[in-house]
């Protein structure tokens, strides 16, 4: 009779089944082991029968991986160097026309400084408006306990009508003649640094309706007393040349629209030979300054350089660097102070390239930015090995 078998000694179907798949997977592993052992003894022999193949087929790949990353390296600087040299051409011709408008902007100031050498009318105020707190001279006005003065009495010296319809008929004509309109905004005489007289007192001409710019705040204000201007004035007071100062808040309109709230102010020193300004005990043969304002918004937008820049996807920094006195810290500090520019963002990188401003002595300096093209490069780079790589195996197959 036959013995019924044990119930351990019977395999359950479901261990047979999750056998199998194991088993096949130890062969197939088996399998590429011996084809990869197989590959390797007959490499191994082409290398030692036939040297000169391997070798061969090393120099076609750094043949053709370097030449190809070489060509690239050149095509990438040279097409760098072509964004650069446009992006350059592009920061001195927006330079170029700013320093065009300033000038154009600041040439009447020669013109009013030319009047007041000539006219006795305008060239006796220095010496009636005098130095602040000599006897003799217009004096400060009063002000609250804690206030700075800033401002001086001007009354018998720039409020004759007489003089001051002159002075309106001759800075209505320069203003006129300069045609910059909306961008010169006032003219005005500051006899020993006393802002004086001021044209127009009340502009409206230059502005869109409802829209003024008032300056009878300005009247009066001494540019060698306030502490906010009087290291501009000093140091302005010496040169022979234009000096260029802000953007400034205007403090004659405060209450004006933020159109106008602030400006450019460029002084002119007026050389006379009969009478002189003291500034930290040197004497200066000095009349005073002719001041113009340059509304610097109404000239970034008649310059249309946001456009002409995104215009050619490059982005733009002006910058000016100012030049103040820190009366807590007794010193000079230097600012640079953002002018115009894009906004200078994003995962690529940028290159610069830059210039400077020649009106404003190289303190104004405009920088483009353009993107670089790393990454397209390194793909490049990356292909070109890849390529290399790929016909030196086939190289080596045929061999």
């Amino acid at each position: 009779t036959t013995q019924p078998m044990h119930e351990s000694t019977i395999p359950p179907p479901c261990a047979a089944q999750e056998e199998a798949p194991k088993t096949r997977r130890l062969l197939s592993n088996m399998k590429c082991t011996q084809i990869v052992h197989d590959l390797g003894k007959k490499h191994w022999h082409v290398m030692r029968t036939h040297p000169f193949i391997p070798f061969v087929c090393l120099l076609i790949f750094a043949v053709l991986c370097g030449s190809g990353i070489a060509i690239i390296q050149v095509v990438a600087y040279q097409g760098e160097q072509e964004i650069r040299d446009e992006a350059l051409a592009l920061a001195k011709d927006t330079g170029a026309w700013f320093s065009n408008q300033l000038d154009q902007a600041i040439l009447p100031l020669f013109s009013m400084s030319q009047f007041v050498v000539e006219l006795p009318i305008f060239h006796d105020l220095a010496a009636q408006m005098g130095a602040a707190n000599e006897p003799g001279s217009a004096p400060l006005l009063a002000t609250e306990d804690g206030v700075v003065q800033t401002h001086r009495n001007i009354s018998g010296v720039c409020d004759d009508p007489f003089v001051i319809n002159r002075f309106t008929t001759i800075a209505a004509h320069i203003k006129k003649q300069a045609k910059m309109e909306g961008i010169l905004v006032n003219l005005q005489l500051a006899p020993h640094s006393v802002v004086c007289l001021v044209h127009p007192v009340n502009n409206t001409e230059d502005f869109e309706d409802g829209i003024y710019m008032d300056n009878t705040g300005a009247i009066g204000h001494d540019l060698l007393v306030d502490p906010a201007r009087k290291f501009i004035a000093e140091a302005t007071l010496p040169s022979d040349k234009v000096v260029i100062a802000g953007p400034l808040t205007l403090k004659q309109c405060s209450t004006c629209n933020p159109t106008v709230e602030q400006g450019f102010i460029a002084r002119l020193p007026i050389e006379v030979d009969d009478h002189q300004i003291e500034v930290n005990g040197v004497s200066h043969k000095r009349w005073g300054f002719a001041v113009a304002i340059i509304n610097w918004k109404a000239l970034v937008e008649r310059s249309d350089i946001y456009a002409n820049f995104a215009e050619e996807n490059l982005q733009f920094q002006l910058t000016r660097t100012d030049k103040s006195f820190d009366a807590e810290k007794n010193s000079i500090t230097e600012k640079v102070v953002v002018l115009a520019e894009t906004p200078i963002g994003g995962s690529k990188t940028h290159g610069r390239v830059s210039t400077a401003l020649q009106t404003t002595n190289n303190e104004w300096e405009i920088a483009v930015y353009y993107e670089n093209n790393d990454t397209t490069i390194q793909i490049a780079m990356a292909a070109c090995v890849l390529i290399a790589l790929g016909i030196s195996v086939m190289v080596y197959t045929i061999l």
